[in-house]
């Protein structure tokens, strides 16, 4: 990185907060030449400073969860933009006081020595595909919290109830709605409501997501993703979005790791003790890979005895046993994608065959009188 800071003229540091923006300029030889701190509104004046500076400007924003107005707002009035990681300098500053100037100053300080820790940023095409899959994790969250009302209506009326899709429970609630209390029924017919829009809007979502998906950007890595038994468009769109460049990592471990999918272990006196993951990723990528992997356990014998084994293993904790199988996904993915081989040596499982072997096993408990 040092190479690339010696053709710039100007290093800017960014410290954002919601209300506040605090900038710092520096030139190559680390010296302050511009300094500005405003209001977020004052849109046209960042604008204005950031093309006064001598060109050509790389700048760096310290990353935070609102930074995306900013990157699309500025990023054609800078010569190169990027995200500085919070965590890594934050661990590079050590304990001395926070402050706004002094943290943008250090940033741009340290692009001009070109050892600031940078982040990547994801193109908009990208973005497009991220944001699809993000509303669809937040309708399918909303969808989950109105079906567990519903259900915790039922049960508190002892009610075995339908199946919780709008179809079915609109139809049960026209044969049974009297069966419920006053109060009960009007908020069934609320959640109900909800649950009919949201899954109107989601098959709505679920076409544009598909649509995306055709892109020939993505499309090698969508269809080898999609080679994986059990994971559909949903899938692959939020998956593939959610990592982007496969090649930015690498190996398995480092991407497992920016995942947040690996334990946080703690090492005292000797001693290592592995605490829980360390969820330093996407939320989205962690759902949408657990989703995976169970479906991938349902679909292929070996993945689901592998799966038995790590729940005899963790103590029959089955959070323990999805994380664990996610983990794995991931790193299967990641191979697929960088070998560019799609997924293969499935074993099917075969449900009418297991039923027989349930039933078998059932006779054989009951004894030899029964078999007869």
């Amino acid at each position: 990185m040092a190479e690339d800071a010696v053709k710039f003229q100007s290093f800017v540091g960014v410290d954002l907060h919601k209300c506040t923006v605090t900038l710092r300029a520096v030139d190559p030889a680390t010296q302050p030449i511009a300094a500005l701190t405003v209001s977020t509104k004052c849109g046209e004046k960042i604008h204005n400073w950031l093309l006064a500076l001598p060109r050509p400007v790389w700048m760096a924003v310290e990353a935070c969860p609102f930074i995306e107005w900013f990157i699309d707002r500025y990023r054609s009035a800078v010569d190169r933009l990027d995200i500085a990681d919070a965590t890594e300098l934050a661990n590079r500053r050590g304990k001395r006081p926070k402050n706004d100037d002094r943290d943008a100053l250090d940033v741009a300080v340290r692009l001009a020595r070109g050892d600031c820790p940078l982040g990547w940023i994801a193109d908009d095409e990208l973005l497009h595909l991220r944001k699809l899959g993000r509303h669809w994790w937040q309708l399918s969250r909303t969808l989950t919290r109105a079906k567990a009302s519903m259900r915790s209506i039922l049960h508190s009326m002892n009610l075995q109830g339908p199946k919780l899709d709008a179809a079915c429970a609109h139809k049960w609630f026209l044969a049974n709605g009297q069966l419920l209390k006053d109060v009960y029924r009007v908020s069934f017919a609320n959640f109900l409501d909800q649950v009919a829009l949201i899954e109107r809007q989601r098959e709505d979502l679920r076409l544009r997501i598909t649509l995306a998906n055709r892109s020939e950007r993505f499309a090698r890595v969508m269809n080898l993703v999609k080679s994986v038994p059990g994971i559909d468009e949903i899938w692959a769109c939020i998956i593939t979005a959610e990592i982007g460049e496969f090649s930015r990592f690498p190996n398995a471990d480092a991407l497992e790791f920016w995942a947040g999918l690996t334990p946080d272990n703690q090492t005292s006196a000797g001693k290592t003790r592995a605490g829980h993951i360390t969820k330093a990723g996407s939320r989205t990528l962690r759902w949408a890979l657990g989703n995976a992997a169970r479906c991938l356990c349902r679909c292929d014998g070996r993945q689901k005895r592998l799966r038995e084994r790590v729940l005899r293993n963790c103590g029959r904790i089955k959070p323990k046993a999805n994380v664990a199988m996610a983990r794995r996904l991931l790193g299967t993915l990641f191979a697929m994608v960088r070998d560019g081989t799609p997924y293969d040596n499935v074993e099917p499982i075969n449900p009418a065959a297991k039923a027989t072997r349930a039933r078998l096993a059932q006779r054989r408990q009951k004894g030899p009188a029964h078999a007869a």
